[in-house]
């Protein structure tokens, strides 16, 4: 059986984050490979806003674009794009 990998989202409290981290740097956690996944895990930025998926933004925009082939459709696809790269930083 072939195996992906899965992108998860998990919510625990910092203490349990700070002693997982802890337990796997001493190789002390009851199931390495979830404490090495939880270790290792990225944390959001406190305070972040909506997660979305620019990328799928960006393509429905050129769908968009494509259909109306007009001006207007284009400067506003360039418009979203430029501001997802100067105004929404990637958090993961």
């Amino acid at each position: 059986m072939n195996m992906t990998d899965i992108e998860l989202v998990i919510k625990i409290s910092e203490e349990n984050y700070e002693n997982i981290k802890e337990q796997v740097n001493k190789r002390d956690y009851p199931d390495m490979q979830i404490g090495k996944a939880i270790a290792n895990g990225i944390p959001l930025p406190k305070g972040h806003g909506r997660l979305i998926d620019a990328g799928a933004l960006i393509k429905k925009m050129e769908e968009r674009e494509e259909k109306l082939k007009d001006d207007r459709s284009m400067w506003e696809t360039a418009s979203v794009e430029t501001a997802l790269d100067m105004f929404a930083p990637t958090i993961i």
